[in-house]
């Protein structure tokens, strides 16, 4: 093993260059797609809809979109907009019965599967 000495003045300069570099490379992962532009095909897959359904929101006004030369396009973060706009809002209590009726469910289920035995 060897050992390097260097001044510690070139050392806060290296350090100083690394951390540079690590706040850098923080930057760069931080990419924001909500300024993404996808078209109607792209849409489709992305929601697992048909170009119908995605007519039909856009015909009521469900989802921003522009529209090139005959072409519709929306970006990501209209998409966003519009899940959240339609996102079911639940509360405590809710929650709390969804979980009772799954444990009766899966109870009842392990019933029917213990009693063909």
């Amino acid at each position: 093993m060897k050992i390097i000495t260097i001044k510690e003045e070139a050392w806060d300069q290296l350090n100083s260059r690394i951390t540079a570099i690590a706040e850098y490379l923080k930057r760069l992962e931080v990419t924001n797609y909500d300024d993404l532009w996808l078209n109607n095909h792209e849409v489709c897959q992305y929601l697992h809809i048909s170009e119908k359904t995605l007519w039909r929101m856009r015909t009521k006004g469900e989802i921003a979109y522009s529209k090139i030369y005959g072409q519709y396009f929306y970006t990501i973060g209209a998409i966003k907009d519009m899940l959240n706009a339609h996102a079911v809002q639940s509360n405590d209590e809710y929650v709390l019965e969804l979980i009772a009726r799954g444990k009766s469910y899966i109870e009842k289920g392990r019933k029917l599967k213990t009693d063909k035995k």
